[in-house]
């Protein structure tokens, strides 16, 4: 072929490419020109108007206060109005910090002091959006309220009251509801979850999705929560900043509560392998803060307070258990640092998770003078205290109850 004819073949091929891609371009085009106005406008969709997506909830409680938790769909600035129930006169209370509001976020913490032991109060959580916040410019939005809820404060003084315990949900929100609608909430003055309540502190929404929504819909306005650290808890990096969204009055992870006849003993476990792991990537440095927590424990135990008690009760969500299981380095360190103190201590009660089954192990086990009811990831515990003992039932999620371990005595009883 010659040149000639190579150009005159090369121009009809091109000439017929033409023809058939022509439409194909023109529907691209079209296509592309529709599709843009969709994607401008989903990029420009502007967030929900404000409002309380999740709670309020109670957190921190005391025989003389507490903390009222709640999320926003948009960034405020918040504060709670409160009245005891026998006066007429609300109260506010708006959290701050070195002078400055808490202000421009979307979780809100308020905590209340100065309260009555045992007094029932009536709370509404309050929130004003900031829709722009500039040095010398603020633009406020509007206002939103919860309904009127009521909580009672913890009182030593109380003969009696019931409390639930559930761990290693692992972010199975449908599950933690399905055990929370089973409870029968008369008496029931608090709640626990025992650790290992998410796989990993890896997205805010999964805490409030997965944890505070399911407890916010069932007890968690009227009866507050109390979150044990777990191990899993320890795991990504907004752990490090878990106390934000689940405060404790002692700003740790360990502390007491005592609540009618009961000292609850709040234990941290730490993690579950050793700091040096691979799986820390260096980022842990647990021992020092065990032995840390080992010293206040022994000092604590002593307190007139822990010694006064007709009930000690500990959670701690990695059981000090069986020398089989000790191979595992923080249930050793667990075993051979933490029971001696609550042995020496008189602890009552101990109550764990981790193992995802359910076991008891009674008094004088593996050298534990006390009994510990380890509870699987689908097991409840309900927990009522009278005067002279606490009786433990558990249920599982098809909601069968069995009765979990003997009664245990008041100390008094036991002399």
């Amino acid at each position: 072929m010659n040149t000639a004819s190579l150009r005159t073949s090369n121009k009809c091929f091109e000439m017929k490419w033409m023809q058939i891609t022509r439409p194909v371009s023109l529907l691209l085009l079209v296509a592309c020109a529709l599709a843009e106005p969709w994607r401008a406008e989903g990029q420009n969709t502007p967030a929900p108007e404000l409002a309380i997506s999740h709670g309020p909830f109670l957190q921190a409680p005391s025989e003389s206060g507490v903390t009222i938790s709640w999320v926003t769909t948009r960034k405020a600035v918040s504060w709670v109005e409160y009245r005891e129930k026998s006066s007429a006169a609300w109260l506010t209370n708006v959290p701050a910090q070195h002078g400055l509001l808490n202000a421009d976020t979307t979780y809100h913490n308020v905590s209340l002091s100065g309260l009555k032991p045992g007094a029932a109060y009536l709370y509404r959580a309050v929130s004003k959006e900031i829709a722009d916040f500039k040095p010398y410019a603020v633009k406020f939005g509007p206002t939103v309220s919860s309904a009127e809820n009521s909580f009672t404060t913890f009182d030593r003084r109380k003969s009696g009251f019931s409390f639930v315990v559930v761990n290693d949900r692992h972010e199975n929100g449908k599950d933690l509801r399905t055990s929370w609608s089973g409870v029968d909430w008369t008496g029931v003055d608090v709640a626990f979850l025992n650790g290992d309540m998410v796989n990993a502190v890896s997205d805010e929404r999964l805490l409030f999705d997965a944890v505070i929504a399911p407890c916010a819909e069932h007890f968690a306005q009227r009866a507050p929560l109390v979150y044990v650290r777990g191990n899993h808890e320890t795991r990504g990096s907004p752990a490090r900043a878990l106390l934000n969204y689940f405060p404790t009055d002692s700003g740790r992870h360990y502390y007491t509560l005592r609540h009618g006849p009961v000292l609850f003993l709040v234990l941290d476990c730490g993690e579950d392998k050793a700091d040096s792991s691979n799986e820390y990537h260096g980022l842990v440095a647990f021992r020092p803060y065990m032995e840390a927590q080992r010293e206040w424990l022994a000092g604590e135990t002593q307190s007139k307070a822990f010694q006064e008690a007709p009930f000690r009760v500990c959670l701690l969500h990695i059981p000090p258990s069986s020398p089989a299981d000790r191979k595992f380095v923080q249930t050793r360190w667990l075993w051979e640092n933490f029971v001696p103190l609550l042995n020496k201590a008189g602890v009552d009660l101990i109550l764990c998770g981790h193992t995802h089954r359910d076991a008891f192990r009674p008094a004088g086990a593996d050298g534990i003078d006390f009994p510990m009811m380890i509870a699987g990831n689908q097991t409840l515990l309900r927990c009522d205290v009278s005067a002279d003992e606490i009786r433990i039932s558990r249920s599982n999620l098809a909601g069968s109850t069995f009765e979990a371990i003997p009664p245990v005595k008041a100390r008094k009883s036991r002399r």
